[in-house]
């Protein structure tokens, strides 16, 4: 049996008798404690069931007034709190723990006025890290057919511009904020449009970006592929750093371009003949441009069949020179 305790504070002594009339008519079959107080009354009782009836009852007998459970700024005056807590080791009849045990506060409290919520027209919608900004904008209207005055929705978001627009003729709002409602989610349609461009612009600014760093690193590997040395050595800095790494240790390192050539003619050079292909997955973070490559070793006496071998490669990029190459393999 999950039971619930329900406190009432009652801040008005002269609701008192009214609370207790409204109590009587939910028949409670179980004893309820009535504690008077300097200012309030404090009502107590234990059930096994949450008695949503009552926060209706209360309404009912207090016209104007409404429970929330949170609190506005500028407090209004709370005339009566109700309070209900189960245990979190209450349990249902099967013995099975219950999810979610009740602790919540309801305060009852004169009714807002219905006013229309103020709003800005200018919605700001982000492109990622780009500010896009539409206008929702509403004029008055009446229907030539009822005389009934009201709102209508402009077919115009792309700025706060009122003049020769064309408005919706599905529906005549009553009031601008319904228009402006309304006019929000007819804006999503316009705005997964200009978002599809902005994407579609992107892509176009990032392969322009990318077009000659990929162009330098595909002659370079069909350089090395050809063991061409002076087309390898055209797109290289002075200062060329080149590094091997093994299981993520360097095992081989130097500097310039000098070094770098006397790299490429050495027997254990890493670079040339072996018809390396570049795999499709670029990774760009410019001036780091890394590859994955993969090839097939020499076939040997011991491996008349071996398998295709994939490393990668990480290039450094300055002044449209290469100025780093670290081989991972």
């Amino acid at each position: 049996m999950i039971e619930t305790e329900i406190s009432i504070t009652v801040n008005r002594k002269s609701d008192i008798t009214l609370l207790e009339q409204t109590i009587v008519g939910n028949k409670f079959q179980f004893p309820v404690y009535i504690r008077e107080y300097e200012f309030s009354y404090q009502i107590n009782f234990t059930s096994d069931y949450e008695e949503w009836e009552l926060d209706t009852a209360i309404l009912n007998s207090f016209p104007g007034y409404e429970f929330t459970t949170d609190l506005e700024k500028g407090r209004k005056e709370i005339r009566i709190q109700i309070y209900r807590y189960q245990s979190e080791l209450s349990t249902d009849g099967w013995g099975r723990r219950i999810e979610n045990p009740l602790d919540e506060t309801k305060y009852l409290v004169k009714a807002s006025a219905n006013k229309s919520e103020k709003f800005n027209s200018k919605i700001k919608v982000l492109f990622e890290d780009k500010e896009q900004f539409y206008f929702v904008n509403i004029v008055d209207g009446v229907n030539s057919t009822t005389e009934e005055k009201g709102f209508l929705l402009l077919d115009h978001f792309k700025a706060n511009e009122t003049d020769e627009a064309t408005f919706f003729k599905d529906r005549l709002y009553k009031s601008p904020l319904e228009a402006f409602h309304s006019g929000y989610y007819k804006l999503s349609e316009l705005v997964d449009k200009d978002f599809s461009t902005y994407l579609e612009n992107k892509k176009k600014e990032i392969r322009e970006i990318q077009k000659q760093p990929r162009k330098i690193i595909r002659d370079f590997i069909n350089a090395c592929n050809s063991s061409d040395e002076s087309s390898i050595l055209k797109n290289l800095d002075e200062n060329i750093v080149f590094e091997v790494r093994k299981n993520w240790k360097t095992i081989f390192e130097i500097e310039g371009l000098s070094k770098f050539k006397e790299c490429l003619n050495s027997s254990d050079q890493q670079l040339c003949g072996k018809n390396f292909k570049i795999r499709s997955s670029w990774s760009f973070s410019l001036p780091n441009v890394t590859i994955g490559v993969k090839y097939f070793p020499p076939v040997t006496e011991k491996d008349m069949h071996p398998t295709q071998k994939y490393e990668q490669i990480r290039f450094v990029l300055n002044d449209k020179k290469i100025a780093s190459i670290l081989y991972e393999n």
